[in-house]
């Protein structure tokens, strides 16, 4: 396919009509001015702090999804009961109980709530067959993933491995290993006649993480893949530079894909149309109150829903319009280390009101946005060494008058 790829390419750059294009004065200006832009989208190089935060926040996520099942998967009401010792019985009775997303979510700060913090893993799969196969489950038998003994036998396999990927030593075997229990696992939730893709941008990043890994093992790296060596830079990166980079790329993708299939599969009516997504909020708040039983979404009209719908259409018409539009230009996020700090704001505001309005939530997708695109710890990093370079210039400018008298 690449090949046919390129073969094509060369086919048109060959094209009388396209040749005199490329030959004409105002496009090498054109392609002069874009070449340093588009150099820039190469990404900035990362240091070593931000690599070692970012793969121990990676690996804490991915382990809150894998499917461990007791007891990883109810640490929120371990650590709740710790907590309230110390802490008003309030914080324990918000945690633990059916209110324990609504803690530091609404209406306090567009964080992940407490229970999707803490040290949970997902809960252990109860399929027993595969009614609706989907991807991977048309060509395997995935339900050992619910076998009882597989599932004790689980936390042994994923915990090391994440353990060692945090460590960034072993990762030929340890990623491909978790990605492949995330797709598994993830396919055969999927195949049970409903799809639910919460978790898909997190096991796209576990692909690309793996295939930038083996690639620089088979281009004969396998010491550095291994973590065995110091990464060095080639080509002006480290694997691990690769491998954020690709990872934000995995995310950026996601966005822009879910933003420009709208328009296209509605045939430019989505805009028009977009308010009627209160009818999904209804639906939701139902599907909801169907799946818990919990009285907090047995709402006959939500209303957010009437909102959209009867009071205020044109409205909800513009905002859904910009949401849409910053899924479309994510790829921004690219550009340098400010537009992906705007930018991964920006996302994280977006899931937090498509959580406030329609009950739709993304935690891992946030998480995602705050470790690869916010990236907190270098800004926090940037501030001290500003402060600092601020403080030294006060002093030298104190010193100096007092010199010269």
């Amino acid at each position: 396919m690449l090949n046919a790829l390129k073969n094509r390419c060369s086919k048109l750059r060959r094209h009388p009509l396209v040749a005199r294009c490329v030959e004409h004065p105002a496009w090498r200006h054109l392609a002069q001015r874009l070449r340093p832009i588009v150099r820039q989208f190469d990404g900035p190089r990362h240091f070593r702090f931000e690599v070692v935060f970012m793969r121990i926040l990676f690996a804490y996520v991915v382990y809150q999804s894998m499917p461990l099942g007791a007891p990883f998967s109810d640490g929120t009401f371990r650590v709740a009961g710790q907590i309230n010792e110390e802490w008003p019985t309030k914080l324990h009775a918000v945690v633990s109980e059916s209110e324990k997303d609504e803690f530091f979510r609404r209406p306090y700060l567009p964080l992940p709530p407490v229970s999707q913090m803490l040290p949970n893993s997902g809960a252990a799969l109860t399929y027993q067959d595969q009614a609706k196969p989907n991807g991977f489950a048309q060509l395997f038998d995935l339900t050992f993933f619910s076998d009882p003994e597989f599932i004790q036998l689980l936390p042994w396999i994923v915990i090391p491995c994440l353990l060692f990927y945090a460590a960034g030593i072993g990762l030929p075997v340890a990623l491909p290993i978790i990605t492949l229990v995330s797709i598994g696992s993830r396919t055969l939730y999927n195949s049970q006649g409903y799809i639910h893709h919460g978790y898909q941008m997190l096991t796209l990043v576990l692909v690309a993480q793996t295939a930038v890994v083996l690639w620089h093992g088979f281009r004969g790296n396998w010491r550095e893949a291994f973590g065995l060596r110091r990464a060095e830079a080639k080509n002006g990166r480290t694997v691990w530079d690769r491998m954020i980079r690709y990872s934000q790329w995995m995310i950026v993708i996601c966005y822009v894909i879910a933003g420009v299939i709208k328009p296209i599969r509605s045939d430019g009516e989505w805009f028009k149309n977009s308010h009627y997504i209160g009818i999904q909020v209804v639906k939701t708040h139902r599907q909801n109150y169907y799946s818990s039983l919990e009285e907090k979404w047995n709402i006959p009209e939500p209303q957010v829903a009437k909102f959209m719908l009867k009071d205020h259409p044109n409205a909800v018409r513009i905002f859904l319009s910009c949401g849409v539009l910053l899924e479309i230009f994510a790829f921004l996020a690219l550009f340098n280390r400010f537009t992906a700090l705007l930018y991964g704001f920006s996302l994280v505001i977006f899931h937090y009101f498509n959580d406030l309005m329609m009950g739709l939530y993304f935690y891992d997708n946030e998480k995602l946005d705050w470790i690869f695109l916010i990236n907190l710890p270098f800004w926090i990093w940037w501030l001290f060494l500003r402060r600092r370079r601020v403080r030294q210039e006060q002093e030298v400018g104190e010193v100096e008058p007092a010199a010269a008298v």
